[in-house]
């Protein structure tokens, strides 16, 4: 058994963060760290890459750890008809930007695997799924895949390495890279929902 409560949905204090982040740049790979602490490898390295990111935040909760406030996130997202119940299982904001222009805003639910979205306009070709109005979780991997190297790529190991990721994850990839393409001046900006507590 973990003692440190593998399987349970957990967030880390800034001590444990520090720890965390000392033990990864001896060497510890995401992976094995992901297993140390009972987390899956994706919120691990979030946590690792994000971890000294600027947030903004409408509180702290008795440990010291940045959250959103369910208020705020409630105000980001008033442009999606969802109950409150609703946007709360929506935890990431991923705008699809051009220049300062958003082009479409997709929310996601990263437990039950959904996307919902916002066109700011009407030509497909500023959209970022296009001709698909309802896209469906493939079609977001695929979008996400669309804003980074493809699985298929020469040298993608010493890339991932160079990102210091040890495994293929196109949400990871465009948390490092923002989704930015040489031959266009798109990109991601990703807002993710942290709550300190599971009641709203």
């Amino acid at each position: 058994m973990n003692e440190r409560g593998a399987g349970r949905k957990r967030k880390f204090d800034k001590k444990e963060i520090e720890e965390i982040l000392e033990l990864y740049h001896k060497g510890h790979s995401v992976s094995a760290l992901a297993g140390e602490y009972g987390v899956s490898r994706q919120t691990m390295s979030f946590y690792i890459n994000n971890s000294l990111a600027v947030i903004e935040t409408d509180a702290l909760d008795e440990e010291g750890m940045v959250v959103r406030s369910f208020a705020y996130w409630k105000r980001l997202n008033k442009i999606f008809n969802l109950s409150d119940d609703e946007l709360a299982n929506y935890n990431m904001r991923i705008d699809f930007m051009l220049d300062d222009k958003v082009l479409t805003t997709i929310l996601a639910d990263m437990a039950h695997e959904r996307v919902v979205t916002y066109n700011y306009y009407d030509n497909p070709m500023k959209r970022a799924f296009g001709v698909i109005k309802n896209p469906k979780w493939e079609d977001f991997i695929l979008f996400l895949e669309d804003r980074c190297m493809p699985r298929s790529r020469d040298r993608l190991k010493e890339i991932l390495r160079d990102l210091h990721l040890d495994f293929y994850d196109p949400l990871l990839i465009v948390r490092k890279t923002g989704g930015r393409m040489a031959e266009d001046r798109r990109y991601l900006k990703i807002t993710d929902y942290e709550v300190a507590h599971e009641n709203l």
